[in-house]
């Protein structure tokens, strides 16, 4: 079960769960919902399944969250943030003025992968549970994707301002396929693979992808 464990001065694990700190416990609630969800999928999951999960009573539930959906959207937004945290040339100390072009399109693709290689959970929610979601929540995904996309062609336009990528390059397919790729790499390697006991690193997918993807992206000059 997802619950938090606390060391005694005795040196045993104790659980905890009335006195547990109320963002520690939304975060355990979350935890476990994320692993029912990619487990059982979104419609088979119940509140009830959560809570005996989480090891909490129903009402303790309820404090935290309105119902399922709140759950899951939530879910959804706390990834949105994450991804960014993940990817940003900022959060990583790196200077956009003097990174080389080529090196600061393979530091987005690797972060990217890192992100979901990190979560096998996210790959399944994200990237195969989407399938069958009402329109409400298969829009909560597809904005995950269209942040990806954004963020791609953001870096695409500035390339090709600054003489790096081609400027022939139409941005909107480019950046689509690219995105697609990636994701689909992500949960083809980090969830179904890995499933089946086949471990692929990221700094070998990163430079498979960069390969393909380099040739037809920069400027020759790169």
């Amino acid at each position: 079960m997802c619950q938090c464990a606390v060391r005694t001065n005795t040196g045993r694990m104790n659980i905890t769960k009335k006195k547990m700190d109320p963002d520690l416990r939304k975060k355990s609630i979350l935890a476990c919902a994320k692993k029912l969800f990619s487990k059982n999928g979104y419609y088979e999951t119940q509140i009830s399944d959560i809570v005996k999960e989480a090891d909490i009573a129903r009402g303790t539930l309820y404090q935290y969250f309105k119902n399922k959906d709140d759950i899951f959207e939530t879910l959804m937004n706390n990834f949105y943030r994450q991804w960014e945290d993940t990817v940003s040339l900022v959060n990583a100390g790196i200077d956009l003025k003097t990174i080389d072009p080529v090196e600061y399109f393979r530091y987005r693709v690797k972060m990217t992968l890192v992100f979901f290689e990190s979560d096998a959970d996210l790959c399944n929610i994200v990237l195969k549970m989407g399938q069958g979601l009402s329109k409400h929540f298969d829009s909560i995904i597809k904005k995950f994707e269209k942040k990806i996309v954004n963020l791609i062609s953001g870096d695409l336009e500035l390339g090709i301002r600054n003489g790096n990528v081609r400027n022939d390059l139409n941005v909107e397919i480019a950046a689509s396929l690219l995105s697609g790729a990636i994701m689909r790499v992500a949960y083809d390697f980090f969830a179904v693979k890995r499933k089946s006991g086949q471990e692929y690193g990221v700094e070998k997918i990163t430079e498979e992808i960069s390969k393909i993807f380099t040739a037809g992206i920069f400027s020759r000059n790169n």
